[in-house]
This record gives C-alpha cells, structure tokens and sequence, in this order.
C-alpha cells in the first residue's frame, strides 16, 4: 500500500481538489480531538479513490471551501463508515452538508452483521489487520508521524471495495432500497447543540452519595471548579481531574499542601502551581 499524500499547504490543497473533481466514489473520513477537548475540532480529514489516499490537515489549511464543494456534490457518492459523528463534524466546524451517502456500518448492520467495527470488518472481509495504537490518538498534536498517517489511511483506503461488496449484498437480499432510505436520512442530521453542564451534576457521580453532609458541598466546589478550569484551557473535563479523584479530595478535604499531595491519584497540574488555588477551592467551601 503507497502511502498517503498529505494535504498541508493551500497550494497542495487546490491540486488536491482538481485532482479528485472528477471521481464518482470518494471515501471520506475525519478525525478529531474529541477525547481530549472541552470544544472538539476535526483535525484530520481523510479521502480516498480508487488508487489514491489523501490526508487533509485543517489546521494548517486555510480554505476549505473547495472539499465543501466536492461534498456537496449530488453526483459524486460519499462512502463514510458510521457516518454521524463525521457529518456532524463537517456541519459544526465547516457548515459542510453532504449529499449521497453510502454509510458501511449501516450496510453492514442491514445485512445482520453482529460485529460493525471497521477493523472487525476488515479483519473479516480482507484479512487486514488494524493496529488500534492512535485509536484515541490526540490528532490536534503536531507534528504528525508515519505511523499515525498510516492508521488514519486505513479507515478509508478500503472503504470503496467494502462499499462494491456490501451494496451487491444489499441488493441480492432485496435490501437496497431500504439501505438508500436511512443513507438518505444522514443528509438531514442535524448538529445538537452542545450539552448544557448541570451544576448539581456532581451529586451523580459514583461515591457522592457515601459523603458527609460537610463533604458533599467540597465536592459540589470542585466539580464546579473543575468545569471552569476545563472551558478555560479547551480541555475535557477528566483531563482536568477524574470522577474518583475530586470524589476522594471531598472525602479528605486536605488543608495544606502536605496532605493535598498525599491523595491518591492526583493529577500533576496540582502539585505545583495548581495546588494553592485548589486548597482555596477547598477552603472556601468548608467555610
């Protein structure tokens, strides 16, 4: 397998876009930071041919209005595998809308398939073997590195041939008609806006209910403060400070830094400077 072309400069992207204006079946992927941000992105956007792999990166890209363009397309079948989170990315961050769809993972699903995961489907169909190394890679990180380019090309460089198999499948067991019904349904999704942070969420977290009286408003500081910290640095909110951490700092209510740097699992960011405004936090809601 040749390894991808990696789309980096605005130059190379409008290349990229004559070169693919012309094909009938692109397979599109995105990857973004959604494990690791309080606000997610797409940060790579990979497309395949028939013979040729493409890695865009958004980040250092400009303009991308041209691949809106290509995706818009009617003429041109877009071949996505569990498609939602990919075109809800393209509507959030690009108010790209695409059009004519052939999701895989649908496919499968229609066919009685048990196990939907490319690299199961793969695995199964080729014989292809997926190193799940980058899974929950944090693709906002540059510079990028082979290996990472090589994983992100697998999702779609065999998107096309799964797509030829699946849809004669589709179409033998008379199920085609209703593959195109819910690929046709991806069209119209629709970006839900983001979900409001409830301030009394912290009486559902696992231990909460195991506190005392005086604990429970300690954690309810935390996890607000928590909130605050993870909106101001873009980060999601266990990156900051886990579930069972915050629920053991309530527990213990440390006072000095001593005591605070001897709980179990404490994240680095609160042994140095973090640790004098996270025993303020602490303070504060004791008294």
């Amino acid at each position: 397998m040749n390894p991808p072309k990696l789309i980096a400069a605005q130059g190379e992207f409008d290349w990229f876009i004559e070169e693919i204006s012309e094909a009938t079946l692109l397979a599109v992927d995105s990857e973004s930071n959604s494990y690791f941000a309080y606000r997610p992105r797409i940060c790579l956007i990979q497309i395949s041919t028939n013979n040729k792999d493409f890695i865009l990166d958004p980040l250092t890209l400009k303009d991308l209005s041209g691949l809106g363009r290509i995706l818009s397309d009617p003429s041109i079948e877009k071949i996505l595998h569990a498609a939602e989170n990919d075109l809800i990315g393209f509507k959030r961050d690009y108010r790209f809308q695409v059009m004519n769809i052939f999701d895989t993972s649908i496919a499968c699903r229609l066919l009685g398939r048990k196990r939907l995961g490319l690299a199961s489907i793969l695995s199964k169909d080729f014989g292809i073997t997926v190193d799940k190394k980058y899974q929950r890679c944090n693709w906002e990180r540059r510079p990028l590195n082979q290996e990472q380019l090589y994983y992100a090309q697998q999702d779609t460089r065999f998107l096309l041939k799964l797509r030829d198999e699946l849809q004669g499948q589709l179409i033998e067991r008379n199920l085609w008609n209703r593959a195109k019904e819910e690929f046709a349904r991806l069209e119209r999704i629709r970006v839900k806006p983001p979900k409001k942070w409830d301030p009394d969420g912290y009486l559902r977290l696992r231990g909460a209910q195991q506190l005392s009286k005086s604990s429970l408003p300690v954690l309810k500081e935390l996890f607000s403060y928590r909130e605050h910290l993870a909106r101001k640095s873009n980060k999601a909110p266990f990156r900051i400070m886990n579930n069972e951490v915050m629920v053991r700092l309530a527990g213990e209510t440390p006072d000095n830094k001593h005591d605070l740097f001897r709980i179990k699992g404490l994240p680095s960011r609160f042994r140095g400077k973090g640790a004098t405004p996270l025993l303020r936090v602490i303070d504060r809601a004791k008294s």
